[in-house]
C-alpha cells in the first residue's frame, strides 16, 4: 500500500500525540505538549497513551482530549489490514496534524492511521536512548521541527492546582521498573529510622503494584503516625500528594520524573542507567550515584542533603 503524504499545516487546529511506554517515558514527553500549547495556542490537544498517562497531561492543563491506547478499539491498528474500530477512525479523521512515539518497526500502526486520517503525520523517536547521548526530551522534541516548532523547553514542568496543601512531607519512593535500578531494602529502613528520629517529620512511602510488598514490609517495621503509605492510587491522585511534598527520594524511575516535574526538591538514587539520556533535567534534583559505580549510596549521604 503506497502511504500519501501530506503538507504540515501551518496553524494546525487538531493535533494528537500519541506515546506509549511507561511513565517515565510519558513524563519525558510533555515537554512536546507545552510546545504545541506555546507555539499554537489555539489548537486543541489531543493525547492518546496508556491508562492515567493521558490524565496527567490533563490535569496540568496540556491534553484537551483523552484516550487508552489499551482500549480494545484500537487494538486492530496494530494489525496489518485490521477491521478498524469506526468511533476510532472517526476521532483519528478530525485531527489536522499526528505526532506519533508508538514503537511502529514495521509502520503497521502509521499505515492503518492514513487509511482514515488526511493528517500531517510525523514520526517520532520511540526510544531516546539508542538514538544518542543527547537528553530524552530534547531527542523527543525534535520530532515537531517540520512544523516549525524549535528550541523550545525540553523540562517537563507540571503545575498541579489540584495539589495538597504545602507541608514538610518526605516522600519516598522505593521502586522502579527494574530491580537493578533499586537501593537495597536494608538500606531504607536505616534511612526511614533516621528521618523519624527528627520529631517534626512526616513521612509517606509510595508504591504503585510492583512495590505493594516492599512498601508494606517497611510499613509494617515503623508504626508510627508520622509515616503512611500512598499505595496502588491513581496518576493523579499520586501527583497531587508528591506536589504538596518538601522533598522526594527514589530511583531512576517513573514517579521520579513525575516529582520532579512537579516541581518538587529530589534526591536521586541513580543506578546504571545512560545519565546524560535519563536523568531529570529539573532545577531541583540531586542525583546519588554508587562509589565506584558498584559500592550503593549510604542512607546517611541522603540524609545529610
Amino acid at each position: 500500500m503506497t502511504v500519501k503524504t501530506n503538507s504540515a499545516p501551518k496553524t494546525p487546529k487538531r493535533i494528537l500525540i500519541a506515546r506509549g511506554g511507561a511513565i517515565g517515558d510519558f513524563i519525558l514527553t510533555l515537554p512536546v505538549f507545552q510546545a504545541l500549547k506555546a507555539f499554537f495556542p489555539q489548537a486543541t490537544l489531543g493525547c492518546l497513551s496508556p491508562a492515567g498517562r493521558g490524565e496527567i497531561a490533563q490535569m496540568a492543563g496540556l491534553a484537551d482530549e483523552i484516550r487508552n491506547v489499551d482500549d480494545r478499539c484500537w487494538a486492530s491498528f496494530f494489525v496489518r489490514d485490521g477491521q478498524l474500530d469506526g468511533v476510532a477512525c472517526n476521532w483519528l479523521s478530525s485531527f489536522d496534524c499526528i505526532i506519533s512515539y508508538l514503537h511502529d518497526p514495521n509502520e503497521t500502526w502509521k499505515t492503518n492511521v492514513v487509511r482514515v486520517s488526511n493528517a500531517f503525520y510525523l514520526k517520532g523517536c520511540h526510544h531516546p536512548g539508542e538514538i544518542s547521548d543527547v537528553p530524552a526530551s530534547i531527542t523527543l522534541l525534535k520530532a515537531l521541527e517540520p512544523i516549525g516548532v524549535l528550541h523550545a523547553d525540553p523540562v517537563p514542568r507540571i503545575i498541579c492546582s489540584e495539589a495538597v496543601l504545602k507541608s514538610g512531607t518526605i516522600a519516598l519512593h522505593p521502586g522502579s521498573g527494574s530491580e537493578s535500578k533499586n537501593w537495597p531494602e536494608e538500606f531504607w529502613i536505616e534511612l526511614i529510622s533516621l528521618l523519624l528520629e527528627q520529631e517534626n517529620m512526616e513521612l509517606m512511602i509510595v508504591g504503585g503494584e510492583a512495590e505493594t510488598k516492599r512498601v508494606r514490609r517497611l510499613g509494617s517495621k515503623f508504626p508510627n503516625p508520622r509515616l503512611r503509605l500512598l499505595l496502588n492510587k491513581p496518576l493523579t491522585s499520586v501527583a497531587r500528594e508528591l506536589a504538596g511534598c518538601r522533598i522526594f527520594v527514589g530511583h531512576d524511575s517513573g514517579i521520579t520524573h513525575l516529582a520532579v516535574a512537579l516541581g518538587v526538591r529530589c534526591v536521586v538514587l541513580w543506578a546504571q542507567t545512560n545519565e546524560k539520556v535519563w536523568r531529570p533535567l529539573g532545577e531541583m534534583v540531586h542525583i546519588l550515584k554508587p562509589y565506584n559505580n558498584t559500592t550503593p549510596v549510604e542512607p546517611r549521604a541522603v540524609f545529610q542533603i
